[in-house]
């Protein structure tokens, strides 16, 4: 299955057939628990519907934003102004997914991102290239920003590099076209840090487990124009230059020119 097939299913389903009408925090939801999702090929990580389309402009914005490392909002908050209504007191966001797993090291001097790409090298078969997104330090009542990915698991089987990401809390409309293809952006980009460990690697499969998927009541009626029309698969440029290095450290994208990957970025940022 597909992106696009897997998104018009699931939409589908939390429309017309959902588990549960509840209300968190007074906002009324479709949902779904323990969602999964299972992607043979996550190279098609785009959808394309007559109503709404992945959000291009976005997910070109938000990829730069976490390969920079950076967990403040002066960039990302042009695209998405709701970053800025999540911030903590110093100006910081949680869900800066890059800065969690390239820039924050833990106590032994460790990346999340090199944590898995150190785990790989020294054991193919290792069942601990495991990254953590959710942590402690968010578990205060205050937190505005409550990260959505507990943590992502990658594999080596047969030759196939294969991820797992587990969230406790998904939105089927804003949240799991751009996550969806952030993973499978970073699931490229540790392919090319680990070919040079195993020359016959391929990108494998990319499974999408959820706790909460679900769909606002603000949105029901633009799901529902949605699901009218046919769903086509659509995909970014494959990942053809490094976004960091394989200790997590951003690399300055500004520089590189000659990237198909980056200008379809440039280009959609632009649009």
């Amino acid at each position: 299955m597909d992106m696009s097939s897997a998104y018009n299913d699931i939409l589908g389903n939390l429309m017309y057939d959902p588990e549960y009408d509840i209300e968190p925090r007074g906002q009324k939801i479709k949902e779904i628990t323990n969602t999964i999702i299972e992607i043979g090929n996550p190279l098609n990580n785009l959808f394309l519907n007559a109503t709404r389309n992945s959000p291009l402009k976005y997910i070109a914005a938000e990829l730069f934003w976490y390969f920079s490392g950076s967990n403040t909002t002066e960039y990302i908050s042009k695209y998405a102004t709701m970053w800025d209504s999540l911030k903590n007191t110093d100006g910081t966001v949680n869900s800066a997914y890059g800065y969690l797993l390239f820039k924050e090291r833990n106590a032994h001097g460790l990346t999340q991102y090199q944590w898995v790409i150190e785990s790989l090298k020294r054991d193919k078969d290792s069942r601990q290239a495991f990254m953590h997104f959710n942590n402690p330090s968010h578990q205060f009542f205050e937190n505005k920003d409550q990260v959505c990915t507990l943590n992502g698991v990658f594999q080596i089987r047969k030759d196939m590099l294969n991820l797992t990401i587990t969230m406790r809390s998904n939105d089927v409309i804003l949240g799991f076209p751009a996550d969806f293809a952030f993973f499978s952006v970073l699931q490229q980009q540790l392919h090319r840090h680990l070919l040079k460990y195993y020359p016959n690697l391929k990108i494998g499969s990319y499974t999408h487990i959820s706790n909460s998927m679900h769909v606002y009541e603000k949105h029901f009626k633009l799901a529902e124009e949605m699901l009218e029309s046919p769903f086509y698969a659509g995909l970014m440029p494959e990942l053809d230059c490094n976004l960091i290095e394989e200790d997590g450290t951003p690399i300055d994208l500004t520089k590189i020119n000659d990237s198909v990957f980056l200008n379809f970025l440039r280009y959609q940022i632009k649009k």
